[in-house]
């Protein structure tokens, strides 16, 4: 999807997602976490659709792995969910309890939150 296919989509949905799960969070959007960073990558496999930064309450999204409106939809809810939690309780859990992506409870809130994105489904065209 083109940078502005992503801006397109999220200007018509972040929004109601933001109103859904009161987040006043900003959305910029770069190509991969490097382009942000304007760092170079020190490893080729690594894959992020989005972020949550706690520190200036922003989500960023990556167009290198957003194919479709579904990312887009998702990555936006994932990350809103976030925004409601605390970093200080979401670091704990990695630190203090030895947990992994896979079983941390914040991690797996996001995504649970996330099999709601038909309700803000568009039907964009996913190849614009």
């Amino acid at each position: 999807m083109t940078m502005n296919n992503i801006q397109n989509i999220v200007s018509k949905v972040y929004p109601i997602i933001a109103k859904d799960y009161n987040s006043n969070a900003k959305v910029e959007v770069y190509t991969n976490i490097f382009d942000r960073l304007n760092s170079t990558p020190a490893i080729l496999e690594y894959e992020s659709y989005a972020e949550y930064s706690w520190d200036s309450n922003k989500i960023y999204l990556y167009t290198d792995n957003l194919d479709n409106e579904e990312d887009i939809i998702r990555s936006l809810i994932h990350e809103c969910v976030h925004s409601n939690q605390c970093y200080d309780i979401y670091e704990a859990y990695y630190e203090e309890c030895d947990l992994d992506y896979d079983t941390h409870p914040y991690e797996i809130e996001a995504e649970y939150e996330e099999e709601k994105w038909k309700k803000y489904k568009l039907n964009t065209i996913a190849n614009g």
